[in-house]
């Protein structure tokens, strides 16, 4: 078997490749049968990369004249330039994966041969400008710490350097947290040592206080409550690193009855001390996760209270976000920290957005949005739900966006129109559910709503196109009368979109289309196209001299601002060149030995509508005050009542 294995690490180096296609490759049929290879796709792939690390190093040690010994600076050295020659042809998949065994494999041979405590290495770090593989080597000693053959001194002093080295802003720190890891698993295999570690760490100040956590996490899982009530008890009656116990505690696996009544006994004791408020929390969160049920009401009530505290808000949202299941309790917190003063989109929009990730109930977002609105009316934030948006049944949010879009309420219309747009933000939008199911009334305010204030026309009148084929010959009515009303601000538009979206061979097509274009063509004959023809009425001789004079102003700024950009900004001088060489056929160089590249064009375009620009101020005060107007019911009443009587 290891002749087997010897032969294919031999390919893999000579290829200097971790996949290979059926093609090119007859490895023995033992290496699949153990599992080592797997063939999939017309791929060969490996999938024991721990297997064949060993002799892969060995083949390496072999070929790079290497010896693996105490100083580690060294052997780190001999990894990188295992990585530059496998490398040396290119990116190799999956030898990442390889290259963690290959970190594993000398930090353990260093410390188990040559008794090697990483301390140098270490210590010889460059905080601003740290080596390479470094972080590789951390992942490793982490993993390996249980088993690696240290002192408590070296391990504490290891301790401090490699939370230093991992410090970061960000909130999920991967390698601080696998440091952090390696220290619990560490306390959890060797009792005594953990010990030591917790008698040493106790002096440490506030910023390094998570070792301790890691210490108290790792002791309480050798030992349980043994270590809690012979130990830890007598350090947290004295008052001091209480935050670092209880956050240790948090972290201990495997929560039973007997851990869910201690920490259920320390909440209810610490939950008022605002400096302990956080670290109180995360053993109300650690009770949640586990499988004792019978606690969790009394966790969801402690949240409950605890989240009108604004200095608990981020912590709890953070925590709901990992939490399963309880959709009903997570929406309540949510819906009181919406209801809380120091609420503000700004500062709690994302964090809220982010529990939506795993909760998936659609009623629960609607709940949220609709205290929203009330809380923050006009204020938008659908902006940051748009990744769950993607993941809702299509029918649930259109009934949902029809809901806000319909409402009396002008804030909830204001919200279903950024739903709608965000909707529509690639192609126009057109609802999966059916919009004539709606009742006449709905499909009335549906198409008001709709038609209150955009841009481009097409964005809105696709969804709405279905109403031609409305029961109701009032909803057809007015909404024609609508598009035509639509068309004197866009005129051949409206016939567009009609025809490219509008089923020719509905019966409903032909009338309404030559009806609309009718219309346009008396609407602007009447009252545009008549201007155009009196010089005195027609802009561009009126304003004459102010066009020419804005032309040459813009011209003359945009070719300084076109040249300028050219020279320091250019694709050009991006590459080192000045010259490029146009090719017959519409292509590019840069010189004559250099590739043709085909030259390519991209625009975009959008539409005004034409009422905006005859008084700009008053188009934007009239729409203002249009989409923020309240709706009511008597309104709508006559309409209702026509309705009613068809």
């Amino acid at each position: 078997m290891n002749k087997k294995i010897s032969s294919f690490i031999d390919s893999v180096i000579e290829q200097k490749k971790l996949q290979f296609s059926k093609a090119e490759s007859d490895f023995d049929k033992l290496l699949f049968e153990r599992n080592i290879l797997k063939s999939e796709n017309d791929k060969i792939s490996i999938i024991d990369y721990h297997l064949i690390s060993s002799p892969f190093l060995d083949k390496y040690i072999e070929k790079l004249d290497f010896i693996i010994g105490k100083d580690f600076q060294e052997n780190a050295d001999f990894i990188n330039k295992v990585k530059e020659d496998f490398l040396s042809n290119g990116y190799v998949h999956d030898y990442h994966i390889l290259e963690k065994e290959i970190w594993k494999l000398v930090t353990k041979e260093s410390n188990s041969k040559f008794n090697c405590s990483f301390n140098d290495y270490l210590n010889s770090v460059d905080l601003d400008n740290k080596i390479e593989g470094l972080f590789s080597f951390i992942d490793a000693y982490s993993k390996l710490l249980p088993e690696l053959n240290l002192t408590d001194e070296i391990i504490f002093d290891n301790a401090l350097i490699l939370t230093e080295i991992t410090k970061s802003d960000a909130q999920y720190n991967i390698p601080l947290g696998n440091v952090l890891n390696g220290i619990k698993n560490k306390c959890k295999s060797d009792y005594d040592l953990g010990l030591e570690l917790l008698r040493k760490s106790i002096s440490l100040n506030e910023e390094k206080e998570n070792i301790i956590s890691a210490i108290v996490s790792g002791l309480y899982e050798n030992k349980k409550y043994e270590f809690y009530d012979s130990i830890l008890k007598d350090l947290i009656q004295k008052g001091d690193k209480l935050n670092a116990f209880f956050f240790g505690l948090s972290n201990v696996s495997d929560i039973e009855i007997t851990e869910c009544d201690l920490y259920k006994e320390i909440i209810k004791k610490y939950i008022k001390e605002d400096s302990l408020v956080i670290s109180i929390l995360s053993l109300v969160f650690s009770i949640l996760k586990s499988n004792n049920s019978k606690y969790h009401k009394f966790c969801f009530k402690e949240l409950d209270s605890a989240i009108e505290n604004e200095k608990t808000a981020y912590y709890i949202l953070n925590n709901l976000d990992h939490l399963n299941n309880y959709n009903q309790e997570k929406t309540d917190i949510i819906v009181k920290l919406i209801n809380q003063d120091y609420f503000s989109i700004e500062n709690y929009i994302n964090p809220i957005s982010n529990v939506f990730w795993h909760l998936k109930k659609f009623e629960s977002f609607k709940k949220v949005v609709l205290t929203i609105i009330e809380r923050k009316p006009f204020e938008n934030f659908i902006k940051s739900f748009q990744s769950y948006l993607h993941s809702v049944d299509k029918i649930e949010l259109d009934k949902f966006t029809i809901e806000l879009l319909t409402g009396n309420q002008a804030s909830k219309r204001n919200i279903g129109i950024d739903i709608f747009n965000y909707l529509s933000s690639h192609s126009p939008y057109q609802f999966e559910f059916n919009i004539l199911d709606l009742s006449h009334i709905l499909q009335y305010k549906l198409w008001v709503s709709l038609t209150q204030d955009f841009h481009e026309p097409k964005n809105r009148l696709v969804a709405l196109l279905p109403l031609f084929d409305s029961k109701s010959d009032l909803i057809r009515e007015s909404f024609i009368c609508k598009l035509e009303e639509i068309s004197e601000d866009y005129g051949g538009h409206i016939t567009k979109i009609i025809e490219s979206n509008f089923d020719k061979k509905n019966p409903n097509y032909l009338p309404v289309i030559e009806r609309i274009k009718n219309y346009i063509e008396n609407y602007y004959a009447k009252n545009i196209d008549l201007k155009n023809s009196v010089s005195e009425l027609n802009p561009y001789h009126t304003h004459y001299k102010f066009i020419k004079a804005f032309d040459e102003s813009f011209s003359k700024n945009m070719s300084k601002s076109v040249d300028k950009g050219a020279r320091e900004n250019s694709l050009l001088s991006i590459l080192g060149t000045k010259t490029v060489q146009l090719s017959k056929g519409g292509g590019w160089r840069f010189g004559a030995k250099k590739e043709i590249s085909q030259l390519g064009k991209v625009g975009t375009s959008f539409t005004m509508p034409r009422g905006y620009f005859i008084n700009p101020n008053k188009f934007e005060l009239e729409k203002g005050f249009v989409i923020r107007q309240d709706w009511t019911d008597e309104e709508f009443s006559g309409i209702k009542t026509t309705l009613e009587n068809e």
